[in-house]
């Protein structure tokens, strides 16, 4: 990954929260992610009182649940201050588990109205349903970062991050006990409380036994992208021209753009352009033009329309972007927009070979941010990515580079376009402020294992 320009360096970034209804905190300079719609006063008698009483009371809970959450942040990043004392690290030889080989310490059954899991034998005939350990908190990392013995980290940075978050396990338990009480009032079963760090780490407590190993990156999830960047607009543009059957590179191109539309949130807006000899939307549903919000649902129906394309004609990177600049602005006239950052992720694996000249393409994309920039103050970021030994890589370096954005080459047999364009999101985390008390949501979804 080549960046276009100077940035200033960050030595960590911490994401953290508890997945109750999908609360996470994220640090942003002038755009909040918090999602809360008021809920209206409709002053119906005689019902009015009622309805304010439960009003209050949720809103009360979810000014718990975000207070919890930046509380959380504000252990890790104390641990994070104390990760070179001899404590810290005399404490952290062997001390941290893992759901895939460890036996906890204090592990138990969970009971039949915690949590069943059909995988362990659903508790039938006697047996446990699941082993869980309320007083010790569990680590993963995805298994490319597991290079050491017992599939241990070897990365130094991956190593330090494992010793220090293991200083927060204190809170994370104490929490999880108060849980325990304020949720039962409401027959509710405590959520797991977890923190997911830049390198991969992953630390959660409850500890629990994982049904798959390796298999789970928190930089992918949509808490963690929704925590670093802050809400966006995102358009993906796709060649899919007749060389994207070669080498599987059709296949993995959906992989990354699949990967990417599962790391949005409800807080976001996208839209997917295909193009060839010339370009179209991929809709999301009935025809439209504009950029749609991230919903499950929505996301849902990209993803089964990203699977359905088919390679074919020649490469015409003009109207590609002219697609994408027009959804842009059309869906921002209509203020259906984030309101905040703007990433155009460009993917092509050869040379432009229809369409206007590269010249006339860049003049369309400096023209086209230059316009956003001045009409609706929105700064457009561009990130390109070449993909195979044949992709145009002056070109598409030279369109990164003119919204200093970000051009990655990505070879075809030793490449990872699938991480490379899941981490557009790093270089937004890079220009976050430091207003501490903003929280994003996301949609609520599935918990358990490889779900969070």
């Amino acid at each position: 990954m080549e960046k276009c320009t100077e940035v200033s360096s960050v030595t960590h970034s911490c994401h953290s929260g508890q997945k109750i209804v999908g609360i996470r905190n994220f640090r942003q300079q002038s755009c909040s992610g918090l999602l809360l719609t008021p809920l209206t006063q409709r002053h119906l008698q005689p019902f009015a009182h009622a309805r304010t009483d439960a009003e209050n009371e949720v809103k009360l809970i979810l000014q718990r649940i975000e207070e919890d959450t930046l509380k959380l942040r504000d252990e890790v990043e104390n641990a994070y201050t104390q990760r070179c004392s001899i404590e810290t690290l005399s404490q952290c030889s062997r001390g941290s588990f893992n759901g895939c080989s460890s036996v906890f310490p204090n592990q138990q059954c969970m009971a039949a109205d915690e949590l069943v899991v059909e995988a362990c034998g659903g508790g039938g005939g006697g047996g446990c349903n699941a082993l869980w350990d309320k007083t010790t908190s569990i680590v993963s990392i995805p298994s490319a970062l597991a290079q050491g013995t017992d599939d241990n980290p070897t990365d130094p940075e991956l190593i330090e991050t494992a010793c220090y978050t293991l200083l927060a396990e204190d809170y994370m338990r104490t929490k999880y006990e108060n849980d325990e009480i304020f949720w039962d009032s409401y027959n509710v079963q405590p959520s797991w409380t977890y923190f997911g760090a830049h390198n991969g780490l992953f630390r959660k407590l409850p500890g629990t036994v994982d049904e798959e190993c390796g298999n789970y990156d928190p930089r992918l999830r949509p808490w963690f992208v929704a925590a670093s960047s802050g809400p966006k607009d995102v358009v993906l543009v796709l060649d899919v021209s007749g060389s994207m059957s070669d080498y599987g590179r059709m296949d993995l191109a959906k992989e990354a753009a699949i990967t990417v539309i599962k790391t949005l949130t409800i807080s976001d807006r996208v839209a997917v352009i295909a193009f060839s000899d010339y370009a179209y939307q991929v809709h999301s549903d009935s025809g439209t033009d504009l950029l749609v919000r991230a919903t499950n649902e929505n996301k849902n129906l990209l993803i089964d329309s990203i699977q359905q394309l088919t390679d074919g004609g020649a490469t015409n990177f003009h109207a590609g972007f002219q697609q994408a600049f027009d959804a842009l602005e059309r869906t921002i006239e209509q203020e259906y927009t984030s309101g905040c950052n703007v990433a155009i992720l460009f993917m092509t694996d050869g040379v432009r070979t229809a369409g206007p000249e590269t010249d006339e393409v860049l003049s369309l994309i400096n023209d086209s941010t230059q316009r956003l920039a001045t009409l609706y103050n929105r700064d457009a970021k561009i990130f390109t990515f070449s993909l195979g030994a044949q992709a145009d890589r002056l070109a598409t370096k030279e369109i990164a580079c003119s919204t200093n954005g970000i051009w990655t080459p990505v070879g075809d047999f030793d490449g990872d376009l699938v991480g490379a364009m899941a981490s557009y999101y790093k270089l937004f985390a890079l220009g976050l402020g430091d207003d501490t008390e903003f929280t994003a949501w996301v949609e609520p979804y599935e918990f358990f294992w490889s779900e969070y």
